[in-house]
């Protein structure tokens, strides 16, 4: 018998047991594995363990170089007339590899997808009412620790090197957007597309470098790190892939900066910087976020930031809330 596995049917297949698993299992009956608190890092919201906005050398979980370790998370950002709301689940071996699966889901408010109907088709007055709509991803992550290890080093420089890929297929690229009367004014065409944005699907390619240095700060740790992103996704893929005009891969840069503050907490920036090739509403600019992790045990990460996103269509200052939960299982 033959299966149709894609990345959207097995994100729903595990969908209930991931989100299951984070409310079910109590600390006291994890076994986690055996690496120090807060180095498996938190749960990007494209699923891959790191930062926030940007994937981390550090392989999730707490698994050593014996064990093998899962991590299930959800997430949330609201940024004004946008919500995006993630849920995923990561598996790390033997801290050397690490696979994930993500569903994203993007709500953009009515007053959003009218006027973009609005500019597009040059509706007369009155104008165009559409309802609110959903923007989905699914995302299937690799990594591979390809180099060193981020604490325990033999030279104080040299950092934790991870290659990674990321495949994003955004499930609503050519789904027909109707009005409040049931009326399809563009068929077939979704969002992105109507955007100008050209493929449904891409893949992300990236290396990333991290160091931690214990003790750095007097008594606290400091971990750094660096990602170079291959891409062509536009606002991280949720506006699809390339444009009619630029179809091209991109390099793009991020950058981490944390500081574990104690013994259960971290405070930390990000920067990660996007390619505009769609331009007009969906202009494109890059994303910053201020962090705070709180690490009641190894079981638990709850981390809070303040996301700037920069330019949405039709709302050109997009800061907002991000929360994020990450149970090691």
């Amino acid at each position: 018998m033959l299966y149709n596995l894609t990345p959207s049917s097995i994100l729903k297949s595990f969908a209930k047991v991931t989100l299951g698993l984070l409310i079910v299992v109590a600390p006291s009956q994890a076994d986690t594995g055996s690496k120090l608190l807060g180095t498996g890092g938190i749960t990007s919201f494209e699923g891959s363990a790191g930062g926030g906005i940007s994937p981390w050398a550090l392989i999730a979980g707490y698994a050593s170089k014996e064990e093998i370790a899962a991590t299930a998370n959800i997430q949330n950002l609201s940024a004004g007339e946008y919500k995006l709301n993630s849920y995923g689940f990561a598996v790390g071996a033997y801290d050397t590899f690490e696979f994930s699966l993500q569903k994203q889901s993007l709500d953009v408010s009515s007053g959003v997808v009218s006027n973009v109907f609005n500019l597009l088709t040059g509706a007369p007055t009155p104008a165009l009412v559409a309802p609110s709509t959903q923007i989905e991803q699914s995302i299937v992550g690799l990594k591979y620790n390809l180099y060193g290890d981020a604490i325990f080093s033999e030279s104080p420089y040299l950092p934790q090197i991870a290659i990674g890929i990321q495949y994003k297929k955004n499930h609503d690229f050519n789904q027909s957007l109707a009005l409040h009367d049931g009326s399809v004014p563009i068929p077939k065409t979704g969002v992105p597309a109507l955007l100008g944005a050209k493929d449904s699907s891409g893949t992300d390619f990236y290396v990333s470098a991290t160091k931690v240095w214990l003790g750095a700060l007097k008594g606290n740790n400091l971990l750094l790190n660096a990602t170079a992103r291959y891409t062509k996704a536009n606002t991280f893929g949720l506006l699809g892939f390339g444009s009619q005009t630029d179809d091209s891969y991109d390099l793009e840069w991020a950058a981490s900066i944390a500081m574990f503050s104690g013994t259960n907490t971290i405070i930390g920036a990000e920067y990660r910087q996007q390619t505009n090739r769609l331009g007009g509403l969906a202009k494109t600019d890059n994303v910053t976020d201020f962090f705070i992790t709180y690490l009641p045990s190894k079981e638990w990460s709850i981390t809070a930031a303040i996301v700037d996103l920069g330019n949405l269509p039709f709302q050109p200052d997009s800061s907002g809330f991000y929360l994020s939960i990450t149970a090691n299982l």
